[in-house]
């Protein structure tokens, strides 16, 4: 190694995170939790909305906004409803069934997958409003900006 040796003095010790910091930001993070929660959840939704609130009100993602507060609702009452439908849907071997009409044997889908599927189509596109996917989460970072930005530039 070239040049002049370090001098201890000169070392700055590597010192763990401010722990003060971290309990302030995560009571910041409850506090938002408490005033932006609506009234007469029911308990499951209201788990569920603590818990996205939790992920939503951290600083880094800072989306659990008042103008916000329908939409994440109703992504709780749709996750909710789709864990409930998974939880009492039958077996596999009870998705389809065969039924004899008069165009012979059919091959049907069991009413109650369908209802979870649509419910999954909704809860899936809540999650895209939310960002609460990796893709859809980079897709709201700001900076993406227009694909005509630049050509704006050069006809103004």
């Amino acid at each position: 190694m070239r040049g002049a040796k370090p001098k201890l003095k000169n070392v700055v010790p590597m010192r763990p995170d401010d722990e003060d910091a971290e309990k302030l930001r995560r009571k910041m993070i409850a506090r938002a939790i408490r005033r932006l929660m609506p009234k007469g959840l029911t308990k499951d939704i209201e788990r569920e909305y603590k818990r996205v609130a939790a992920i939503l009100a951290d600083p880094s993602v800072d989306r659990l906004k008042a103008r916000y507060i329908d939409t994440i609702i109703e992504y709780c009452r749709c996750t909710v409803r789709l864990r409930g439908l998974r939880d009492s849907m039958p077996t596999l071997a009870h998705e389809i069934y065969r039924v004899k009409t008069r165009n012979g044997d059919q091959v049907k889908s069991h009413p109650h997958v369908a209802q979870v599927n649509e419910s999954w189509r909704q809860w899936r596109s809540l999650v895209a409003m939310l960002g609460l996917s990796p893709t859809d989460e980079r897709n709201l970072l700001p900076g993406q900006g227009d694909l005509f930005d630049e050509n704006d530039q050069y006809f103004s």
